[in-house]
Parts: C-alpha cells; structure tokens; sequence
C-alpha cells in the first residue's frame, strides 16, 4: 500500500536511510521539473538530482552515471520521449513516465516502452513518492548489457559489405566507447584488415583450431587494436591454408568467449552461404542485408531473405541496407519494400571517389572526408544499431559527436 502525503518523507527515509539515490530528470518544462526536484529534495535518501531539457545530452550522462530511477516527461514529444524510455528500460533502468496526456492509447504505449510507473502531470507529491516506494520495495536487477552480434552479409559479391562492416565498427566504438570486435569470416578472402591497414597478429583459422587451449584472458591479445580507438580486429591472411578443421563448434565457442569482452561484435560474413554462415547468422541479433537497388538485386535479395527465412531467421532480426544509393535510381525505395516484404532500414549514399581514396589509403570513410554524406551515413547507422545514443534526431548530432581524427 503507497504512503500516503503525512506519511512520506519522514517514514520513507527511516526505513531507506542506508541507500542513496540519484535521480535524473528528463523535462523541457522548467516549471514542472524544478516542482519535482522540490518533491524530491523532501526525501532524505535522494543523494543527488540532475534534471536535463537536452534529452540526448541527459541520455549520455544516463549511460556514464547509470542512476537508480529516471524520469521522462513525454508531454512535447511522445514519441520521442518513449524511444528514451525504451532504451532505459532495456538496460534494466527503471523509469517513471509523466505526461499532461492519460488517454488510454498513451498509457498502454508508455507500459509497452518498459516504464515502471506512468504519472499525470501536474504530478502530485504522493504519488511521485508512492512510485518511488514501489521501486525501493522490489529488488533491483543487475545492470549488466548484452552483447550483440550483428553480421553483414548479401547475396551477392560486389556488395560492398566489407566497407559497410569496417566503417560501421569503428563508427560504433567511436559513438559507444565501448569495446568493438570487428570479425572477417572470409577466411579465402577477407579484406577486412586492408581496408584498415592493418597487419593482423594471428590468424583467424588458427585461433579456431587453437580455441580450446586460449584462456579468456589471452583472447582479447590476439586481436589487433586499430590505433586508439576501442575497435579490435580479427581476420585471415592470404595463406591459403586448410579450412577443413574450422567447424561451427569452434565458431560458436569463438563467439562465446568474445561476446564477455566486446560489447558490439560485428561479423563480416562471406557471399557464399554454407553451414558456418547459415549458422552464424540464426545467432546474430542483427543481420545487415546489403542489397543494391535494381531488379537483378532485387531478385537476388528476396531469394536470400526467403532463404534466411526458412532457415528459422525471423524478419525483425533482417535489416535491410541500400547501399550505393542514388535518388530517382531504377526502383523506388516503396517499391523494393513492397516486394521484399521488409522495410528498408538505411540508404547507404553513393559516393564513389570519397570510398575508394579512403580504401586506397587503408583508412577509414570519415578520416577520408569527415563532412561527406557516405561519412554522414556511417554515423547515424552506428546511431541506430546501439544501445547507448539515441536513435531520433540523428541530423543534430554530428556537433555532439565530432570525429577525432587520428594523426
């Protein structure tokens, strides 16, 4: 039963004098938000208040200071006010949602974006606290993210999959900084490591063959740092030896140990589909599926997502990528939805001179041309794909989240 206002604060704090907590508030209204900290400053265990109108700069600090409740005001931006939400709620943040809206429609949609408690606005001090005690009365979960696979793959060679693969790693650990596997699965071919100049340590085939006598402690030292970034690679040099000991077992193992040490693993998979492939991507958490726009593309696209779909891969886990993108081209961006059956998750410009100088030199999109629309569009697909930085209002970003390049 919540406490009721001549209960609150006093009774409150002496039974939650030994915790401490920091509350962070999403609100544009000044009013309100300063009415809430007053609110909580009567709580004698709230340590610390942050209160942010920049939801995206608030987001980060979220990220950096993980607090023990949030509370988003959705009342100017419903939908983006419930992508906030969501996002904390799948990092195990509790979340209390306020709103001058309380029609069923956007109560039922602020549960579904993970809230713990939705709030009326003008919010009332006891039902601020009944929530708060709600909180401090269950047990609080572990915080701990999940490591995410996400494998790039197409049907057909040329794609330019490995570029997308590359270029997307090392965006997610610059916007992240977290911790990025990038993994040639291209054991005949794998470019992966060119693209970068990089000179890989260890041979991937080897670390597979080896897998049972790597402890996790020597994993992470076989993998190549790309200069200061929290971006580590793996892939095969042209050697040309036997694969046949490489099974899927020793795969899933590989995968196994790393997804403790990487917060992002991103698989850039070979054209030709065998077992190895099939099976890695059923266990990826994202495929990025790179598709042309034409109609011999096309045909070649929905044979293999037709395929991936009978091999038990659902459809939320495909996402489709246009890369090469050029307005006005031979199908319209409706067109290819239509026939697919999925939604087109990003256009991928073509610019083809600022690309190939950057493969060319063995450095990476944005430290070819940090300002071109290709680099643009690395950025805000590392946007969309992770946990940690919002997925709305990507074309403000580019000032927050400027690119260092390396000397």
């Amino acid at each position: 039963m919540a406490l009721t206002v001549a209960q609150d604060s006093g009774m409150l704090y002496h039974i939650y004098m030994s915790r401490e907590l920091f509350i962070i508030i999403f609100d544009k209204n000044n009013l309100s938000s300063e009415l809430t900290e007053i609110y909580l400053k009567e709580l004698g265990y709230v340590k610390e208040i942050k209160t942010f109108s920049n939801y995206i700069e608030g987001y980060e600090v979220v990220n950096r200071s993980k607090p023990d409740i949030v509370i988003v005001d959705i009342t100017e931006n419903k939908e983006f006010g419930l992508e906030v939400c969501s996002k904390l709620s799948k990092q195990k943040i509790p979340v209390i949602v306020t709103s001058m809206d309380t029609s069923t429609t956007i109560i039922i949609k602020t549960l579904r974006a993970g809230a713990s408690e939705f709030l009326a606005k003008p919010v009332l001090k006891n039902e601020l606290f009944a929530a708060i005690e709600k909180f401090l009365q269950s047990p609080k979960d572990e915080q701990n993210e999940d490591s995410k696979i996400i494998s790039v793959f197409s049907g057909k060679g040329g794609s330019g999959k490995t570029t997308i693969a590359v270029n997307l790693a090392l965006e997610l650990a610059k916007q992240t900084d977290k911790k990025v596997a990038l993994v040639d699965m291209n054991f005949c071919m794998g470019e992966a490591a060119t693209f970068l100049n990089s000179n890989i340590p260890f041979n991937f085939s080897n670390i597979l063959e080896n897998i049972d006598n790597i402890d996790k402690d020597t994993m992470p030292k076989m993998f190549e740092k790309y200069r200061d970034n929290e971006l580590y690679l793996i892939s095969e040099s042209f050697q040309g030896e036997s694969l046949s000991s490489i099974t899927f077992n020793r795969i899933s193992r590989f995968f196994k140990y790393i997804k403790e040490i990487f917060s992002y693993i991103i698989v850039d998979l070979p054209t030709a589909a065998d077992e190895k492939v099939f099976k890695t991507l059923q266990q990826s958490d994202y495929i990025l599926y790179v598709s042309a726009v034409n109609y011999n593309a096309l045909k070649n696209t929905k044979n293999c997502i037709d395929l991936l779909l009978n091999k038990g891969i659902t459809k939320d886990k495909i996402k489709i990528l246009l890369n090469r993108y050029i307005e006005n081209d031979e199908l319209s961006c409706e067109e290819l939805e239509r026939e697919l059956g999925l939604e087109i998750y990003k256009k991928i410009p073509n610019n083809y001179f600022t690309v190939m100088s950057a493969i060319n030199k063995g450095i990476s999109i944005p430290e070819e041309n940090i300002n071109s629309n290709v680099a643009e569009s690395f950025r805000e697909l590392a946007i969309m794909l992770s946990d940690s930085i919002m997925e709305i209002n990507i074309k403000d970003m580019r000032g927050i989240y400027e690119y260092q390049s390396a000397d």
